[in-house]
């Protein structure tokens, strides 16, 4: 089996594992939304806005994503437990400029659950589908915490994210990965004993060899 073979059955295990994880989520009724800490807590809270086709693959950690997105600060409490994503939590923090855009620029791409990015973007992303746009509410455990990030986040922030994915899909394998590299280990074996071990070839080449 190929490098390449071997690389695309790991994947397909490794999305029907998360595919299965996924599915055990829980949506809150309220504001379906979708609860991608996986304890009910809702710290980590995704709601679909838009979704191109139903049968389009899940974010698979370990693929990278392109994704377009936009950042608010939402308006919670630092201390509020489980936050819905309604009309007013939506209205009240989109009215602010936002902190961070990459619409009208380059898309962004990361590594999913390669910690590339803040702990509540690997989550909810993991758990979005390749076409899907959708709201991300994130708790300031799983965002930037008690530190912030510079002037934009101030310390123990909500955030709001407007996130679609654009693709999924691995990155290219290097020329000269591991399994490559393993590949031509026999090869120079037989290239070390005929040109080293074999007196006959050297005298062809006009001379002896020496050990």
């Amino acid at each position: 089996m190929s490098s390449h073979e071997l690389a695309a059955m790991r994947v397909a295990q490794n999305r029907e594992r998360h595919e299965a994880r996924v599915e055990a989520l829980q949506t809150r009724e309220s504001d379906k939304a979708l609860d991608c800490v996986g304890d009910g807590s809702f710290r980590i809270a995704k709601q679909t806005i838009s979704l191109v086709r139903e049968i389009t693959p899940l974010v698979t950690p370990d693929l990278r994503a392109k994704v377009h997105y936009t950042g608010w600060l939402a308006p919670v409490p630092s201390d509020s437990a489980a936050p819905l994503i309604d009309d007013a939590l939506i209205k009240e923090a989109t009215k602010a400029r936002p902190f961070d855009s990459s619409r009208g620029r380059q898309p962004f791409s990361f590594v999913v659950g390669h910690r590339q990015v803040i702990g509540g973007w690997d989550a909810a992303v993991a758990a979005m589908k390749v076409g899907e746009r959708a709201r991300i509410l994130i708790a300031p455990e799983h965002g930037y915490g008690e530190r912030g990030a510079g002037g934009a986040i101030p310390p123990d922030s909500w955030l709001l994210f407007d996130v679609e994915v654009l693709s999924c899909e691995a990155d290219p394998e290097p020329a000269f990965s591991t399994p490559s590299l393993l590949a031509l280990i026999p090869i120079i074996g037989i290239l070390i004993y005929y040109l080293g071990f074999r007196d006959d070839i050297w005298e062809d080449m006009g001379g002896k060899a020496e050990l």
